[in-house]
């Protein structure tokens, strides 16, 4: 994956494509060696590229902190949301040219689209207030 791809996503996707990393090298190395008590899910590097995304989350195992990957979609592309979509077991990398490697391999793979949502759109259950028995 090289700069050439990047351009051109950024140029079809526009403002909906992002890349950030809240976290350098050291901060995840300096976590992973010492890992704080009540240590939760914390996104090292995040590439959103229109209906689809992808994060580097350091998470804990229950005996060390390890770096994952997780994939989001969205089912309408107007959503400000995002729904769980794939773990994949990929080595992270932190670059942004190598997650959106990993993330055009499972666009690819499972049909998915940048620039279209591939689901259908299901609204929540609303729940309504209990009336409050008459005494």
């Amino acid at each position: 994956m090289n700069m050439k791809r990047i351009k051109e996503l950024r140029k079809l996707l526009g403002e909906k494509y992002s890349f950030s990393r809240p976290l350098s090298d050291r901060d995840v190395f300096r976590l992973q060696k010492q890992p704080p008590k009540n240590f939760a899910d914390t996104t090292v590097a995040s590439l959103a590229a229109g209906c689809v995304k992808i994060e580097a989350v350091l998470f804990h195992d229950g005996k060390r902190l390890l770096l994952g990957y997780d994939i989001f979609v969205k089912d309408d592309p107007n959503s400000t949301e995002w729904i769980r979509y794939d773990t994949p077991n990929d080595r992270v990398r932190l670059k942004e040219s190598e997650m959106l490697s990993v993330l055009d391999r499972i666009v690819t793979a499972n049909g998915l689209s940048y620039t279209e949502c591939c689901f259908e759109r299901l609204d929540g259950k609303i729940v309504m207030p209990r009336e409050k028995p008459k005494e």
